[in-house]
């Protein structure tokens, strides 16, 4: 039988450290903070566009609904997430470092689709005889994928993006930003050793309806001087009912 619950991610992440050191089985308050971590990293690209089954009060006998090309994803990155615990989180295991980065990037190309080519600004759009309709550039809309996020006018939504399977061993976040097109507004942001959190409330462009193509970008740079940089696709929906 698949080893398709919340628990086997648990407990494989534990065996993963483990491997990587850490001989100590994990208490009942280790493992319920381990469903806790699991949960917030779910929630964050690209872990969220895996179909992960999300609880408000998550049970660890209750089936995450992953994939299991995705799975060496979710146990690697969940392990290292959880050495700080353990007192290794300024030395980590390099061996899982390089597990979990693999891992995630493997995730980003599953969860991602080709882009759209669009057609170059000198192709006809059709019949018609009006000046304006002779050539066409298509409008810019969010990439059909799920690493697009879609959210109603005026909604407001908190983030945790982390940087920790990008960032090296010991390598902590120094300074960040954030820039979003208008229609985005961004607030409460704060960064830990490795993720900036912050509020999006979907303002919008206008009182006509949606937007196809929002853009955040946060830029981090990191203790070693390195620059880290994240775009997501923001679409806005009008949430009225004629």
């Amino acid at each position: 039988m698949p080893n398709n619950l919340k628990v086997d991610f648990l407990n494989e992440a534990f065996s993963q450290l483990r491997i990587s050191g850490i001989t100590i089985n994990p208490s009942v308050e280790e493992l319920e903070k381990a469903l806790e971590r699991l949960e917030d990293m779910a929630s964050e690209i690209p872990f969220s566009q895996t179909g992960y089954y999300f609880e408000e009060d998550p049970d660890p006998n209750t089936p995450h609904n992953v994939p299991r090309k995705y799975w060496q994803g979710f146990k690697t990155n969940l392990a290292l997430r959880l050495m700080p615990d353990f007192g290794k989180g300024f030395n980590p295991d390099k061996s899982l470092v390089s597990q979990a980065n693999a891992s995630l990037s493997s995730i980003y190309a599953g969860t991602a689709q080709r882009p759209q080519i669009q057609y170059p600004s000198r192709m006809p759009s059709g019949k018609g005889t009006a000046r304006w309709s002779r050539f066409f550039v298509p409008s810019a809309v969010a990439p059909i994928s799920p690493e697009t996020v879609r959210m109603y006018i005026d909604d407001v939504q908190d983030f945790i993006e982390s940087f920790a399977a990008q960032m090296l061993s010991g390598e902590t976040i120094s300074s960040y930003t954030i820039e979003a097109d208008t229609g985005l507004t961004i607030g409460g942001d704060v960064s830990g050793d490795s993720t900036v959190s912050f509020t999006v409330t979907a303002t919008g462009t206008s009182d006509t309806g949606g937007d196809a193509l929002l853009e955040l970008k946060i830029q981090i740079t990191t203790s070693e001087a390195r620059k880290i940089t994240r775009i997501i696709n923001f679409e806005l929906l009008d949430s009225d009912i004629d």
